[in-house]
């Protein structure tokens, strides 16, 4: 149960995260908040991991 309130910092989830993530592509098929919830994930992926 203490799993829940266990901290992250020092774990690697970055590395690991980076590791398996890759930029999200959208069509011009997709709605507009479908394009910004993958920019704003895309966002965190060039934070965290460098992605251009």
């Amino acid at each position: 149960m203490l799993a829940g309130c266990a901290t992250t910092t020092g774990s690697g989830a970055t590395r690991v995260y980076c590791g398996a993530a890759a930029p999200i592509r959208w069509s011009l098929s997709d709605t507009d908040e479908t394009i910004r919830q993958a920019k704003a994930a895309n966002a965190v992926g060039r934070r965290l991991c460098g992605w251009l």
